[in-house]
């Protein structure tokens, strides 16, 4: 990897409950292999910082995601280290976002929509900082602050589980990422890969809409639904760290290679 690798990424669909917050903490943790890499939370509700740091809420005058975008403080002063640059790993950092942060939520909802390029300002000075990689991690909810984020975003990955509206879901999405190069100027390209989360090879249904999304434009990576990933959330450590052998690390491994 060249020094100066630059990318924004997130994974991302408007329905809660698809995974999306546990895959960003595997992919993230993967692509720290490669880069120096930044996660940042920013949804209110705070469950990717609790799933890596279960005292970020409780500090005493933590700084974190809301901090720096209300310019509070700096991502230098903000960020948490997870994982500290070795041999192997660029380093990972987390700048963080309380449980249930009804702050950020307000935030949003209000002086959010008054200055939306504080958004580009923190990936900005995130390259600044030194970072090869910027992760978010956002509400399931496709309104104007999503929006606003995923037009800076140089790789989206859908993830959808496979079932009845995963196609519809797909089609909808896809055509709201074409509206958003058009509605904020922006460069964001067409998605070329896809999460399928939470399958069962055993259910015939399952299997049925992994093949039918498998005959689309994208390319596929199926994530299996593992009980190990609960596990791995109890103990606040990324699958990678969990369980190794795990065959989800196999696939996020692959799927780290393609975006990196």
């Amino acid at each position: 990897m060249r020094g100066n690798t630059f990318k924004s990424f997130c994974i991302f669909m408007q329905k809660g409950g698809v995974g999306k917050t546990t895959l960003t903490s595997m992919l993230s943790y993967e692509l720290s292999n490669y880069g120096k890499t930044l996660v940042i939370d920013a949804d209110q509700q705070g469950n990717l910082t609790f799933l890596f740091d279960k005292d970020f809420s409780s500090r005493k005058g933590q700084k974190g995601f809301l901090s720096v975008l209300k310019e509070e403080s700096s991502i230098e002063e903000a960020v948490v280290e997870f994982r500290a640059p070795s041999e192997k790993s660029k380093g990972l950092y987390i700048l963080g976002t309380k449980k249930n942060d009804n702050d950020l939520r307000y935030f949003m909802e209000t002086s959010f929509r008054d200055d939306p390029h504080v958004i580009k300002l923190l990936i900005d000075a995130a390259k600044v900082a030194g970072f090869n990689y910027v992760f978010f991690d956002l509400p399931p909810s496709f309104g104007y602050y999503e929006k606003i984020i995923l037009a800076y975003m140089d790789v989206i990955l859908p993830i959808v589980e496979p079932e009845d509206f995963a196609v519809e879901s797909l089609t909808n999405f896809n055509a709201q990422i074409r509206k958003l190069r058009v509605q904020y100027d922006s460069k964001v390209k067409e998605c070329r890969y896809l999460l399928v989360n939470k399958g069962n090879s055993q259910k015939q249904v399952h299997k049925y809409f992994t093949d039918t999304l498998r005959s689309s434009s994208y390319e596929v990576f199926e994530f299996h639904d593992s009980k190990a990933i609960s596990g791995a959330i109890s103990y606040h450590l990324p699958m990678q760290e969990y369980q190794p052998g795990n065959p989800l690390c196999k696939t996020i491994s692959m799927l780290a290679n393609k975006v990196k």
